[in-house]
């Protein structure tokens, strides 16, 4: 197992930790018709209801942890845009239309799709994908803040922080339901505040270290999470949404005390060096392992679970290495240069 020293290796061992969970979401489903199907009452349910608000979350904070390492200049603003051309939207379409591909084609599958509309993809949220466009407009948004220094002090940080806030009750307020998706804009909305997050803690590391604020981000998020266990027992009734009140708040301070907690774990290190691939490809092994065993009549629920998680894990590790291998493969499916860095 080999580790680049180069890298913070408690972020890594969260990156790890963040796709397991991501992951682990896609092979029970977000409702029961998706995923393994199961039932609302099962504990593979009250697993996913769980983590819920804390998954894309924490995924995403660390991309913006990891964001501001690098961040946009004005100077380089043409060139961030175009590696992030390259990065996402080209995964976007050749991972996510091969999996289209495959989803219309396969029997067995949740879903399926007419192929003619495939470009749809390009437009509007495809499944997990969305969260491909979402975090491509947030770049945009972030790299146009940065090369204009609108968040170059910490004060400036917590009003880009605070709009963002905003931002995300306007949608809920303002835009209906039935308004179209166009790339993803809304969950982009969704994902703008703890992006921001992420940056404020790589660049205003003290304010997020002081012992009040993260006690106190700490009682909030255990409060939350013993509420939100309550709802799940139906001992309290509340309707709980990811994108405000008791949701948004487990979601802004679990990001927080995760990201205050320094632990580093080797084998999630090493698992977190493959996030992005993991997260492009898992659905071709978390639907092929639930389709392959139901095929020979295994249907029991740990072993459907576990053998998809693995898959979901393992094979996109094993694409990678093929992939990496050629320049146009790495390019197109991995949006990595067409040249392998020495």
């Amino acid at each position: 197992m080999s580790i680049n020293s180069k890298k913070d290796l408690t972020i890594e061992t969260l990156r790890g930790l963040a796709i397991i969970l991501v992951v682990m979401g896609h092979v029970i489903g977000s409702d029961t018709e998706g995923g393994m199907n199961v039932k609302e009452d099962s504990f593979l349910r009250h697993l996913y209801f769980t983590f819920q608000y804390l998954r894309m979350p924490l995924f995403t904070v660390i991309s913006g942890w990891v964001y501001a390492l690098r961040p946009a200049r004005m100077d380089n603003l043409a060139d961030f845009t175009v590696k992030k051309i390259r990065r996402i939207i080209l995964p976007l379409i050749f991972v996510g239309g091969a999996y289209y591909t495959i989803q219309s084609l396969v029997p067995g599958t949740n879903f399926s799709y007419d192929l003619k509309d495939i470009w749809q993809i390009l437009i509007f949220p495809y499944t997990f994908y969305w969260y491909l466009q979402a975090l491509f407009i947030v770049f945009l948004v972030v790299a146009v803040v940065d090369a204009n220094k609108w968040a170059s002090t910490f004060t400036n940080w917590l009003i880009l922080f605070g709009t963002s806030i905003v931002l995300l009750f306007m949608r809920d307020f303002f835009i209906p339901e039935s308004f179209p998706n166009f790339f993803g804009f809304k969950m982009g909305i969704y994902l703008l505040p703890f992006f921001v997050i992420g940056i404020g803690i790589k660049r205003y590391k003290s304010y997020f270290d002081n012992k009040i604020f993260v006690w106190i981000s700490a009682i909030i998020l255990i409060t939350g999470l013993v509420i939100q266990q309550l709802i799940w027992y139906d001992i309290i009734h509340y309707n709980i949404s990811s994108s405000g009140g008791l949701g948004l708040l487990i979601g802004v301070t679990g990001v927080i005390i995760c990201l205050r907690i320094h632990f580093t774990i080797k084998w999630l290190v090493w698992i977190g060096s493959f996030a992005y691939t993991i997260f492009l490809f898992h659905s071709f092994g978390t639907s092929g392992g639930r389709i392959l065993l139901n095929m020979l009549g295994v249907f029991n629920t740990p072993v459907v679970f576990f053998f998809s998680l693995l898959l979901g894990l393992l094979l996109p590790i094993i694409i990678e290495l093929v992939l990496d291998k050629f320049g146009i493969t790495r390019m197109l499916f991995l949006g990595r240069s067409l040249k392998k860095r020495k």
